[in-house]
């Protein structure tokens, strides 16, 4: 079911963001955690760097950086969650009925040559994002 073909369009010039946002500040957004996969060119394997970002709801325009881990290696196991995102968030954002909000989570995936883009507001907290984080924290 998951086609790890969805990856090939990851280089160096063509990266993949997934950001999450949660809503701890309500309808200003929260925390957020942001993964940018890329490779250093065609034939190299996968790269990956985190950030996350905490949100402070007295002030929205200073959010701070708390963590921050760069060229982060990703497995086989990890490119799998990685094509799992992307079909998780699809099929969420594709099965759930429109419902305005003010607020809730944000989830957004996008090449960096803006081919592919989903953007899903309000959203749910993605399982595979959460697995994702998990594993590569501790490299």
């Amino acid at each position: 079911m998951f086609n790890k073909n969805i990856l090939l369009n990851i280089n160096h010039v063509n990266k993949l963001e997934i950001l999450s946002r949660d809503d701890k500040c309500g309808e200003w957004g929260g925390d957020e955690k942001q993964l940018i996969i890329y490779r250093d060119d065609f034939k190299s394997p996968l790269l990956a760097d985190y950030s996350e970002k905490t949100g402070n709801c007295d002030n929205i325009h200073e959010s701070k950086i708390t963590k921050s881990i760069k060229r982060i290696k990703i497995a086989d196991e990890e490119s799998n969650l990685i094509s799992k995102i992307i079909y998780e968030l699809a099929e969420n954002k594709i099965n759930r009925e429109p419902i305005p909000s003010h607020s809730g989570i944000f989830n957004h995936i996008i090449l960096s040559d803006s081919s592919f883009i989903i953007n899903d507001f309000p959203s749910v907290e993605l399982k595979n994002f959460k697995n994702l984080i998990d594993k590569i924290e501790p490299k």
